[in-house]
């Protein structure tokens, strides 16, 4: 393999990696109704939480669209819809 491959592949491990993080960390904090409240936004507790969620919500979209660009399709030659259903699959056992 050449540098650019070995980056390329690099950038798509980490994508993955980061993604099952986030896949898990949704799992076991899921975004529910009772954390968007003024009572839960006025308590430390719940507020810090409902950022982390927000945040790992945001990178789980962010990555969802990597995999489905063009910048996706020219780093690798997997499909990268597959590749997010595999993912979801394994994080769901």
């Amino acid at each position: 393999m050449n540098p650019y491959e070995d980056l390329a592949n690099a950038i798509v491990i980490q994508a993955v990696k980061d993604y099952r993080q986030a896949l898990r960390f949704l799992k076991h904090h899921p975004h529910t109704p009772d954390i968007d409240t003024e009572e839960s936004k006025a308590n430390k507790h719940k507020r810090v939480l409902r950022n982390k969620i927000l945040e790992h919500e945001c990178e789980r979209d962010d990555i969802e669209r990597f995999f489905r660009s063009g910048w996706f399709e020219t780093l690798s030659n997997l499909d990268g819809e597959t590749l997010l259903g595999q993912i979801r699959a394994m994080e769901v056992l």
